[in-house]
Protein backbone atom coordinates (compact mmCIF):
# COMPACT_ATOMS: atom_id res chain seq x y z
CA UNK A 1 0.00 0.00 0.00
CA UNK A 2 1.37 3.33 -0.63
CA UNK A 3 2.42 6.07 2.04
CA UNK A 4 -0.94 8.30 0.89
CA UNK A 5 -2.92 5.32 1.29
CA UNK A 6 -1.39 4.71 4.79
CA UNK A 7 -1.43 8.07 6.05
CA UNK A 8 -5.20 8.26 4.67
CA UNK A 9 -5.63 5.63 6.60
CA UNK A 10 -3.91 6.57 10.00
CA UNK A 11 -6.20 9.66 9.50
CA UNK A 12 -9.37 7.85 9.42
CA UNK A 13 -8.39 5.16 12.02
CA UNK A 14 -6.43 6.83 14.87
CA UNK A 15 -9.10 9.23 16.49
CA UNK A 16 -11.38 6.24 17.15
CA UNK A 17 -8.60 4.22 18.67
CA UNK A 18 -7.05 6.67 20.52
CA UNK A 19 -10.59 7.31 22.12
CA UNK A 20 -11.07 3.27 22.53
CA UNK A 21 -7.87 3.30 24.27
CA UNK A 22 -8.43 6.61 26.27
CA UNK A 23 -11.84 4.44 27.53
CA UNK A 24 -10.02 1.36 28.55
CA UNK A 25 -7.16 3.29 30.64
CA UNK A 26 -9.57 4.98 31.85
CA UNK A 27 -11.62 2.40 33.32
CA UNK A 28 -8.73 0.33 34.35
CA UNK A 29 -6.88 3.70 36.34
CA UNK A 30 -9.94 5.94 36.79
CA UNK A 31 -10.75 8.70 35.03
CA UNK A 32 -8.72 11.56 36.35
CA UNK A 33 -5.80 9.95 36.79
CA UNK A 34 -6.36 8.84 32.96
CA UNK A 35 -7.13 12.90 32.49
CA UNK A 36 -3.75 13.73 33.59
CA UNK A 37 -1.89 11.77 32.18
CA UNK A 38 -3.68 13.03 29.02
CA UNK A 39 -2.54 16.25 29.59
CA UNK A 40 0.46 15.45 30.43
CA UNK A 41 2.09 14.10 27.72
CA UNK A 42 1.03 17.23 25.40
CA UNK A 43 2.57 19.68 27.66
CA UNK A 44 5.43 17.23 27.50
CA UNK A 45 5.27 16.88 23.62
CA UNK A 46 5.52 20.82 23.99
CA UNK A 47 8.21 21.16 26.31
CA UNK A 48 10.39 18.47 24.11
CA UNK A 49 9.47 20.52 20.88
CA UNK A 50 10.88 23.84 22.70
CA UNK A 51 14.11 22.22 24.24
CA UNK A 52 14.65 21.09 20.41
CA UNK A 53 14.29 25.05 19.11
CA UNK A 54 13.66 26.40 16.09
CA UNK A 55 17.08 25.39 14.75
CA UNK A 56 16.12 21.34 14.25
CA UNK A 57 12.90 22.82 13.46
CA UNK A 58 13.89 25.17 10.12
CA UNK A 59 16.54 22.33 9.51
CA UNK A 60 13.65 19.51 9.10
CA UNK A 61 11.53 21.94 7.01
CA UNK A 62 14.44 23.13 4.78
CA UNK A 63 15.06 19.20 4.32
CA UNK A 64 11.37 18.80 3.47
CA UNK A 65 11.08 21.44 1.15
CA UNK A 66 14.39 20.48 -0.65
CA UNK A 67 13.45 16.38 -1.11
CA UNK A 68 10.35 15.56 0.21
CA UNK A 69 9.73 12.79 1.82
CA UNK A 70 12.71 11.11 1.04
CA UNK A 71 14.80 13.61 3.28
CA UNK A 72 13.25 12.28 6.63
CA UNK A 73 15.94 9.94 7.91
CA UNK A 74 15.10 9.09 11.67
CA UNK A 75 18.95 8.83 12.17
CA UNK A 76 19.81 12.38 11.40
CA UNK A 77 20.18 14.13 15.01
CA UNK A 78 17.58 15.41 16.45
CA UNK A 79 14.90 14.39 14.00
CA UNK A 80 13.45 11.64 15.96
CA UNK A 81 13.30 13.27 19.12
CA UNK A 82 11.36 16.11 17.60
CA UNK A 83 9.25 13.85 15.73
CA UNK A 84 8.52 11.77 18.90
CA UNK A 85 7.98 15.59 20.62
CA UNK A 86 5.34 15.95 17.68
CA UNK A 87 3.73 12.78 18.38
CA UNK A 88 3.64 13.62 22.17
CA UNK A 89 1.98 16.88 21.85
CA UNK A 90 -1.14 15.32 19.91
CA UNK A 91 -3.50 14.06 22.42
CA UNK A 92 -3.48 10.22 23.27
CA UNK A 93 -2.08 7.37 24.60
CA UNK A 94 -0.82 5.41 20.94
CA UNK A 95 0.69 8.16 20.00
CA UNK A 96 2.49 8.63 23.49
CA UNK A 97 3.20 5.18 22.95
CA UNK A 98 5.04 5.73 19.62
CA UNK A 99 6.58 8.67 20.74
CA UNK A 100 8.17 6.89 23.79
CA UNK A 101 9.64 3.80 21.65
CA UNK A 102 11.18 6.84 19.33
CA UNK A 103 12.89 7.75 21.85
CA UNK A 104 14.58 4.19 22.41
CA UNK A 105 17.76 4.30 20.26
CA UNK A 106 17.30 0.70 19.17
CA UNK A 107 13.57 1.21 18.06
CA UNK A 108 14.82 4.42 16.33
CA UNK A 109 17.21 2.70 14.17
CA UNK A 110 14.40 -0.38 13.38
CA UNK A 111 11.90 2.48 12.15
CA UNK A 112 14.44 4.34 10.39
CA UNK A 113 15.33 0.97 8.36
CA UNK A 114 11.57 0.12 7.25
CA UNK A 115 10.96 3.69 6.73
CA UNK A 116 14.23 4.19 3.94
CA UNK A 117 12.93 0.63 2.59
CA UNK A 118 9.41 1.78 2.36
CA UNK A 119 10.09 5.74 0.83
CA UNK A 120 13.03 4.17 -1.30
CA UNK A 121 11.28 1.16 -3.03
CA UNK A 122 10.96 1.19 -6.58
CA UNK A 123 6.84 2.01 -7.56
CA UNK A 124 5.29 0.98 -10.24
CA UNK A 125 1.44 1.20 -11.70
CA UNK A 126 0.99 -2.26 -12.34
CA UNK A 127 2.55 -3.20 -8.91
CA UNK A 128 5.41 -5.18 -10.38
CA UNK A 129 8.89 -4.17 -10.45
CA UNK A 130 10.08 -1.72 -12.51
CA UNK A 131 11.20 -3.15 -16.08
CA UNK A 132 8.67 -5.70 -16.02
CA UNK A 133 7.42 -6.50 -19.31
CA UNK A 134 3.75 -7.65 -19.38
CA UNK A 135 3.22 -10.38 -21.93
CA UNK A 136 -0.74 -10.38 -23.54
CA UNK A 137 -1.80 -12.24 -25.81
CA UNK A 138 -3.69 -11.19 -28.62
CA UNK A 139 -7.14 -11.35 -27.37
CA UNK A 140 -6.33 -8.98 -24.40
CA UNK A 141 -5.52 -5.57 -25.94
CA UNK A 142 -6.45 -3.56 -28.94
CA UNK A 143 -4.42 -0.55 -30.69
CA UNK A 144 -6.34 3.04 -30.19
CA UNK A 145 -5.81 5.06 -33.14
CA UNK A 146 -4.14 8.72 -32.25
CA UNK A 147 -6.24 11.27 -32.31
CA UNK A 148 -5.95 14.59 -34.02
CA UNK A 149 -6.23 17.40 -32.60
CA UNK A 150 -9.65 19.37 -32.74
CA UNK A 151 -9.42 22.74 -34.46
CA UNK A 152 -12.04 25.29 -33.24
CA UNK A 153 -14.59 26.85 -35.07
CA UNK A 154 -14.50 30.57 -35.78
CA UNK A 155 -17.10 32.13 -33.53
CA UNK A 156 -17.26 35.18 -36.03
CA UNK A 157 -19.45 35.35 -38.73
CA UNK A 158 -19.02 37.54 -41.72
CA UNK A 159 -20.99 40.52 -41.25
CA UNK A 160 -23.18 39.87 -44.47
CA UNK A 161 -23.81 36.25 -44.24
CA UNK A 162 -25.70 33.90 -41.95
Amino acid sequence: MSLVKWTSLAFVTLPAAEVLTFLIVAAYVGWFWAAIAFVSTSVLGVMLLRHSGRRNLARFAQALRSDGLTALHLDTPGAANMLAALFLTLPGFITDALAAALLVPAFRRRAAAVLAKTLMAPKTSSGGSPGEIIDLEPGEWRQIPDREPRRRRSSRHKAGSR
